[in-house]
């Protein structure tokens, strides 16, 4: 109520919007981070796990959180050492609030839309050392169909597994699931088999093929940001809630088999890795028990026609590419 009144030019209540002077200014600076926050919180009453959620530090929530109760004149939240929960303003504000994120929510996806009815460029996103094997041929047909359209490649490594579809860096991508971003449309364009890069001479190289249960206690190279892509390379299902004993962290293919090189600890890939990383102290072995890994594109689901494309040109490519990495289609 105190947000949308204040900024509505309605004359609220006096003991919900204080008046004086530049009161409606401090309102006007109140913007979306602000809300987010606020609402983050209110979700799992704890600032702890909000600020993982928002992928932001505990201090810089707690501040800007500390910010907005500034700009309302009023506490949001009763704080204790063991719980966080919302004042009676904080209720009345947080209807309001849920409101204002989902119109802002639906304007983005309209400003998005806009700009991509409009725009004759592509930016594709690909996670390194995902779709090497499709993304030339993709590219050719692409550009012969679409002559007028252009192309932009943005290259990401394994802090951002999403490879920018999370905050709409990239139109489309080239991606490994599972990955954690809400209103995306996932297409499979082929699976693998994975596999154990291990060092020269480790003991589990005396095996042709080994079983995820050979290799838990092992020490892993795993990739910097915590999530559910890093935890299904650490083949956190098979773990039955034990944490996998992480020793190094690679935001990259290279500096990932760099580490096992160097007898840093183990990690678990893709079966194309071996193909197009292979390397002088290192052997790969496959996961018997393991599912296939997925190569996959993915996009908005409120998509434009050049990126429908796109992606329909990413599923032909995959289909009739002949299987020489042992890639099998979905």
């Amino acid at each position: 109520m105190l947000l949308i009144n204040c900024l509505d030019g309605r004359t609220p209540p006096d003991d919900i919007c204080p008046k004086g002077p530049g009161v409606r200014m401090s309102l006007m600076t109140i913007n979306l981070r602000h809300i987010r926050s606020f609402l983050a919180v209110a979700r799992v009453s704890s600032f702890a796990q909000a600020a993982v959620d928002l992928g932001i530090s505990q201090p810089a929530l707690s501040q800007t959180i500390i910010q907005l109760e500034r700009l309302v004149g009023f506490s949001l939240f009763q704080r204790t050492t063991r719980s966080v929960g919302l004042t009676v303003n904080g209720e009345i504000l947080l209807e309001r609030a849920r409101a204002l994120a989902e119109t802002m929510e639906a304007f983005h996806a309209d400003v998005r839309m806009l700009r991509q009815s409009i725009s004759t460029e592509i930016r594709l996103g690909y996670l390194i050392g995902t779709g090497v094997e499709y993304l030339p041929e993709i590219l050719k047909i692409f550009e012969k169909k679409r002559p007028e359209a252009r192309v932009s490649l943005v290259e990401f490594d394994f802090n951002r597994p999403d490879a920018g579809l999370a905050d709409n860096t990239v139109d489309c991508a080239l991606i490994r699931p599972p990955i954690d971003v809400a209103g995306i449309s996932i297409t499979t364009l082929a699976t693998e088999r994975c596999v154990v890069c291990l060092p020269d001479g480790h003991p589990l190289t005396r095996f042709a093929g080994l079983k995820v249960d050979q290799i838990l206690d092992e020490p892993f190279i795993a990739a910097p940001k915590p999530g559910v892509w890093r935890d299904y390379w650490l083949a956190g299902d098979h773990r039955m809630g034990k944490q996998a004993r992480v020793v190094f962290e690679a935001a990259t293919v290279d500096s990932e088999l760099q580490a096992v090189a160097t007898r840093k600890g183990i990690s678990i890939s893709a079966e194309s890795t071996a193909k197009y990383y292979a390397r002088p102290g290192i052997e790969f072995r496959p996961l018997l028990d393991m599912p296939n890994c997925s190569i996959a594109i993915a996009s908005r689901t409120e998509t434009n026609p050049l990126v429908r494309d796109l992606i329909q040109i990413a599923k032909e490519v995959a289909r009739v590419m002949p299987d020489e990495t042992g890639l099998r289609r979905p």
